[in-house]
């Protein structure tokens, strides 16, 4: 698998109704008094959580920024599949970053 960035050493940061963005923990984002939200790396449960427990996490998380807080779902799965735990969690038919999306085929067939 390629270097990912995980639970553990990145943060989703997000602004309700707008932008989704993994950034390196410890790190803020920019203008993060003007409404802007965090979890991942951030929270001392991520570190003491299995990495099984990150991917039914990540999942929740990501039902919250699209129900809760109104971020677009195609704008919360593009930013989360930076995440190896939302990777490991989707279906090989998933629909992914452009750059991805040959590795995934040469890695489900074996050819390009």
């Amino acid at each position: 698998m390629e270097n990912l960035k995980n639970l553990t050493n990145t943060m989703i940061c997000w602004k309700p109704g707008g932008d989704v963005k993994l950034m390196a923990h410890p790190c803020r984002p920019r203008g993060a008094s003007r409404g802007w939200r965090a979890v991942g790396a951030c929270d001392s449960e991520y570190h003491e959580a299995t990495p099984e427990q990150r991917k039914t996490m990540i999942f929740i998380e990501a039902v919250h920024l699209i129900v809760r807080d109104g971020c677009d779902p195609q704008t919360v799965h593009a930013a989360l599949c930076g995440l190896e735990e939302y990777r490991d969690g989707l279906s090989y038919d998933m629909p992914r970053p452009q750059q991805d999306r040959q590795t995934a085929s040469t890695d489900r067939d074996g050819r390009d």
